[in-house]
């Protein structure tokens, strides 16, 4: 059967076991530096204490080690990766290929999205030099993918279905680095996609002003699994590991719903870890941080993918104003929306200004009292919830239970007891425990004596077991205390936890000897400064590998010319009806200004691509 995944994101340890909680298969989780957010850093005792949780479900950790590094930092990188293995976690994702030139533990490696994933030639050679898994670049359609899979048979896919989107192709995205030099490749980048921006076309026509013409909507793929299983993908990714509970624990349950509908009507499909999962609320990724919601170039299906008017969580709508008396806001509802005291509520002052109110009491049902002064609003207003207070309310720490059924036999011996089982991880094995008695004297009381073990044994809560069975098999009736029973029931428990982390380790072996003969892809042999090449192992490895010639990174060496600083499938030609190839527009570069610093806006028609060239000096028509 075919494994799929749901992988969800982790800030921090409490984060990480909500989302097993609520169902994921597998978390993704920063290390205690060198991870792609530099604000989710975790310890490595944290992360130890995570895979111990997620392991007693068969679910997995992936840690993000997924920066590139300079020389010193490769050198602890190394020693993190040991340390982060002998913690227990099941991957580390990388972006850095010096990471390939050197030793490393025996751990699966995932290739980040930094690393640009983007074709069969770069997946091929990810394949070849060991990497287990790809996280595709955000921007790839359906049809892509389905190339991709037909040149690579045997990586895992991983795709992201859920969350904020990079308006660059992610570790070619050097915006950051050109205007504050805080680079995205090294964790830091400034997210100058979500702040304001100004547009002029080639003849000094402002075509937008103060407008977040680069903040893309998030992604949401509710309506592609099953195609996405079909095109190769088995791991799902939820983006946000800046995220908070509340949101990881929504998210991850509406795509575990969605995934296990997929799942149960296709007999060659398997979950890939184990448990049972009840939710005592709703999920609606509607109620959580959204930036409206668009499916991205899965079609291949051209769009406006930003929203031009706010870079944050705007909110669902809920009706239009009718009017304002006092402190009295009123309302013409939608069908089914309900408002609740705390609630939040959004609304446009203009076209690109956000306002908003909560709610300290609803009256009537369609009204809302705010304790503050109201300015003036215009009936027929627009408004949104950005926090329903209600369903804030229901995500608490146990809305998401998730079990594991366990058999067990009690049996006894000449000298002693012992438990014997299985959980729906360990199946194919069972767990023998046993213990020997102080002294064996036949019970009085038979039936006594089979009730009471039955109500130790299975005397299982504070554990995640749902006892399935429990079968007695009982040859001397020996009578045992309480508190051995007791011992004995923790004994089984403790030793069925060690079992299934030594189960879920799987050692792979990187050596870099092994990969003398493999070819850098020829689509990656050019790159210039996009190789991202920031330490000497990694330039060594591009030049054993089939590379002419390196050029440093960008981190390193800017350079003294304009550079294409990011390249993206949305394209501001587009969405302003100058497109040569749908609109019939004459090819002409436009001019984005962020803050004091300007870029120029070509078209990459063949590819159907923006790019953003620059810094460039200021034109005069912009000073």
């Amino acid at each position: 059967m075919r494994s799929i995944e749901l992988l969800a994101p982790a800030k921090d340890l409490k984060c990480g076991m909500t989302a097993i909680l609520s169902g994921a298969d597998a978390v993704y989780i920063g290390g205690p530096s060198y991870g792609a957010r530099v604000n989710a850093p975790n310890s490595v005792e944290d992360i130890r204490e995570l895979c111990d949780f997620a392991h007693q479900y068969g679910a997995r950790v992936h840690v993000a080690l997924n920066t590139i590094l300079n020389d010193e930092e490769l050198r602890e990188a190394r020693d993190l990766a040991f340390r982060l293995y002998d913690a227990g976690a099941d991957a580390l994702i990388i972006q850095d290929l010096g990471l390939l030139n050197g030793e490393l533990p025996p751990i699966e490696l995932h290739a980040s999205t930094q690393q640009d994933n983007s074709s069969p030639d770069k997946i091929e050679f990810l394949e070849k030099t060991g990497f287990s898994q790809a996280v595709l670049a955000r921007e790839l359609s359906i049809r892509e993918i389905r190339d991709i899979r037909a040149r690579a048979r045997n990586i895992k896919l991983e795709a992201f279905v859920h969350g904020a989107l990079c308006v660059g192709m992610s570790g070619r995205c050097y915006l950051s680095a050109a205007v504050t030099g805080r680079s995205a490749n090294r964790g830091e980048c400034a997210q100058l996609c979500r702040v304001s921006q100004s547009l002029y076309d080639a003849n000094g026509k402002i075509l937008a002003k103060d407008r977040f013409l680069l903040s893309l909507k998030d992604l949401n793929q509710t309506a592609n699994l099953k195609e996405l299983i079909g095109a190769g993908i088995s791991s799902f990714k939820i983006e946000g590991r800046l995220k908070d509970e509340g949101y990881v624990r929504n998210i991850t349950a509406w795509y575990r719903k969605k995934l296990d509908e997929v799942i149960d009507a296709d007999p060659e499909l398997c979950r890939s870890s184990f448990g049972t999962t009840v939710i005592s609320f709703m999920p609606n990724p509607a109620k959580s941080f959204n930036r409206g919601f668009t499916e991205y170039n899965t079609h291949e299906e051209k769009d406006n993918y930003a929203n031009f008017n706010a870079p944050g969580y705007v909110g669902e709508k809920i009706g239009t104003l009718t009017g304002v008396s006092g402190h009295v806001l009123k309302f013409r509802l939608f069908r089914d929306v309900t408002l609740h005291n705390g609630d939040s509520l959004n609304y446009y002052k203009s076209d690109a200004e956000l306002a908003g109110f909560r709610i300290s009491r609803v009256i009537n049902g369609n009204q809302a009292e705010i304790f503050q002064e109201l300015p003036f609003i215009k009936p027929g207003t627009m408004f949104y919830r950005s926090k329903d207070a209600e369903f804030e309310s229901e995500l608490t720490d146990t809305s998401s239970v998730r079990t594991l059924d366990l058999t067990l036999e009690y049996f006894e011996s000449e000298t002693g007891i012992g438990l014997k089982g299985h959980d729906e991880v360990t199946a194919v094995k069972d767990i023998t425990v046993t213990m020997e008695l102080p002294e064996c004297s036949e019970a009085k009381d038979r039936q006594k004596l089979t009730d009471n073990i039955k109500a130790k044994i299975g005397r299982l809560g504070g554990t995640c077991y749902n006892l399935r069975e429990l079968s007695l098999n009982l040859t001397h009736y020996h009578f045992v205390p309480q508190s051995i029973l007791n011992e004995l029931r923790r004994r089984f428990i403790e030793e069925l936890r060690l079992e299934k982390n030594r189960l879920m380790k799987k050692e792979t072996n990187h050596n870099p000897d092994n990969l003398k003969d493999v070819r850098i892809a020829d689509s990656e042999l050019n790159l210039g400064f996009k190789a991202n090449i920031f330490n000497r192992a990694a330039d060594r490895f591009y030049l054993e590998h089939g590379a002419d010639v390196t050029v440093p990174a960008y981190e390193k060496d800017k350079g003294n010319e304009p550079r294409e600083v990011l390249v993206s499938k949305h394209c501001l030609h587009y969405c302003f009806g100058l497109c040569p190839k749908r609109h019939g527009a004459g090819k002409q570069d436009l001019y984005l200004k962020i803050g004091k610093t300007v870029f120029r806006v070509k078209n990459s028609c063949a590819k159907c691509r923006m790019i953003l060239e620059g810094p460039v000096e200021t034109p005069d028509f912009m000073r």
